[in-house]
């Protein structure tokens, strides 16, 4: 009789033990499938952190449209962010076509932004913005172009998605330094990734991490 009960004891265990294992690595698994929260920090910029972690910061600026944008306009949105010239010869032209790609990607989900701010806001005025838009189909609802006052601009690109943006040191149209990446940002407008707009791997990269990235708000 207690051979049996032992018997069973020792079946049921062999059953019950591999499924908890299975259970507890698919818990595991789930714990680690998402995105990194980023940190950045600059002696130079002043700190704007919440609960310790680096959020951007507010600002108001003008979209291609001719209205206000302002960071209010993102709240409860994940977007992604880039700064760009429209008289930029090469990698803009890049970047923005690469954008063009991410809109499609998720033209149907109303969660998903794309803002770029132009780094030669004297030439990039509203008129030009729209011009440049219309070249890339982005649609306003999904990807905004702003422009407005330059040292704003400047400071948001290098204290609040901590990216390269430098003036021009020269009278030439296109010596602006700015960096080609796209910046994840989620909707507590903490930075969860930096992608190259410029290589098209780093792009698809972007969009995986995006879908990452929506399974979190499930």
């Amino acid at each position: 009789m207690k051979s049996n009960v032992l018997k069973s004891l020792i079946a049921t265990v062999i059953l019950i033990v591999p499924a908890i294992l299975i259970f507890i690595g698919i818990r595991t698994v789930k714990t680690k499938v998402g995105l990194e929260v980023l940190n950045p920090q600059s002696d130079s910029c002043p700190t704007n952190q919440v609960e310790g972690v680096h959020r951007i910061p507010a600002f108001a600026l003008t979209s291609q449209t001719g209205q206000q944008f302002t960071d209010r306009d993102l709240a409860g949105k994940i977007y992604i962010a880039n700064f760009f010239f429209t008289r930029c010869p090469d990698i803009c032209l890049q970047m923005s076509s690469e954008l063009t790609r991410v809109q499609t990607q998720f033209k149907a989900n109303p969660l998903i932004r794309i803002v770029s701010h132009t780094v030669d806001p004297k030439h990039d005025s509203v008129a030009v913005l729209q011009q440049y838009a219309q070249r890339y189909n982005a649609n306003p609802q999904i990807w905004t172009m702003l422009t407005g006052d330059k040292a704003t601009i400047y400071e948001l690109a290098r204290c609040g998605y901590f990216v390269s943006a430098k003036a021009a040191t020269s009278d030439l149209a296109t010596d602006f330094i700015h960096s080609d990446k796209l910046v994840l940002i989620d909707k507590e407008k903490r930075i969860r990734g930096f992608y190259s707009g410029t290589k098209r791997e780093e792009v698809d990269r972007l969009i995986l991490e995006i879908r990452v990235l929506l399974t979190e708000y499930q």
